[in-house]
């Protein structure tokens, strides 16, 4: 689908005249009794039950549009992630996947019930979230946030126990992670290490990462890419149960949408039968190397329900990127082959 023909969501409650009178409409005819004889029948012509009361015989509404951006497979084809320098948002996308904190405008701030309030360094794609949004069509944004991993290079590393100024000073593997710490060994990315997302620890981190959400809505963002969630089979230094890291997963996407905030379900789906558990707390799905790990039928259960995934493989990880793409359009996938990490450098789209 071409950017041109892109369908914008609309928060609840945005309704157009024509759609509220044809809700009010509808809502009287159900109210009028049928002029045939026999059995009675709703606005649609369906047999009614007589001894039903009024409100179950009413015509149902049509579904509201979410509050928030819940886009469907196919819908979203012309898109970009990218995370790291070089950005090029140059593309009428119609939908762009950025880091949070590059695009944070000048006296950003990150506030804390306990008064606490962290400067947020302007990034170099500062003001560029309404300067997407003003573009026409509007693209989506959509900001990554780090949920389930500590990085020592952000304003806020001192609120998470066991941050230390030298990252060299934070225990890795082998060695255990530090007594009350919920840093635990390194994700494979320099900085960057696994949280202990338990149920009993992650209440000593949490506030800091739904401090994020609460910057992410503030500068506009139409939704988060909550990242680092699936310690599991990752070596993170903690032994973390099965039903934890779902639990956190669906801490995430309920702390997003209580900020009006779409919200994606990243990886995960390497553990067998995850994405069928989660895809009714998420909005769509972003997954890395389905292809290269021939796991893209886990996804499955978010085509089905409607919810587009927007499946991501390494160029210099598949063989043949053009049989990669094939494969995740056998999926009902919308995909890319971007370099890792995704930048603005290369971009190949497989819709």
């Amino acid at each position: 689908m071409s950017a041109a023909s892109h369908r914008p969501w609309r928060p609840v409650n945005r309704r157009r005249p024509a759609a509220r009178l044809a809700a009010a409409l509808l809502l009287l005819a159900a109210a009028l009794p049928s002029c045939a004889a026999g059995t009675p029948s709703d606005a649609n012509g369906t047999p009614s039950d007589k001894n039903a009361t009024p409100s179950e015989q009413r015509t149902p509404k049509a579904p509201r549009t979410p509050a928030w951006w819940s886009p469907e497979p196919g819908e979203i084809t012309d898109w970009d992630w990218q995370i790291s320098e070089p950005y090029d948002l140059s593309a009428p996308r119609q939908m762009y996947d950025i880091d949070l904190f590059d695009l944070a405008p000048k006296g950003s701030r990150l506030r804390y019930a306990d008064g606490q309030v962290i400067d947020v360094p302007t990034g170099p794609l500062a003001g560029k979230i309404d300067e997407l949004h003003a573009r026409r069509p509007r693209p989506v944004v959509i900001c990554y946030v780090d949920t389930g991993a500590y990085e020592h290079y952000r304003p806020d590393a001192s609120r998470f126990p066991g941050h230390e100024k030298d990252k060299k000073a934070i225990p890795n593997r082998p060695h255990a992670p530090a007594e009350d710490s919920v840093i635990g060994w390194d994700t494979g990315w320099s900085g960057e290490r696994w949280l202990d997302i338990r149920e009993g620890s992650r209440a000593a981190f949490a506030e800091a990462v739904w401090a994020r959400f609460d910057l992410a809505e503030r500068m506009g963002c139409d939704g988060v890419e909550p990242d680092q969630n699936n310690p599991r089979g990752n070596d993170p230094g903690f032994r973390i149960p099965l039903a934890d890291q779902l639990s956190w997963y669906r801490e995430v996407a309920r702390q997003a949408h209580a900020r009006g905030l779409s919200v994606g379900m990243k990886n995960g789906h390497n553990e067998p039968g995850t994405a069928a558990r989660l895809v009714d707390d998420f909005d769509w799905a972003l997954p890395e190397e389905c292809v290269e790990f021939a796991e893209c039928g886990e996804l499955k259960p978010f085509v089905a329900a409607g919810k587009a995934v927007f499946a991501v493989d390494y160029r210099k990880s598949v063989a043949d990127p053009a049989k990669a793409c094939r494969t995740q359009r056998e999926h009902g996938l919308d995909g890319l082959i971007k370099d890792e990490p995704p930048t603005g450098a290369y971009r190949r789209a497989c819709g």
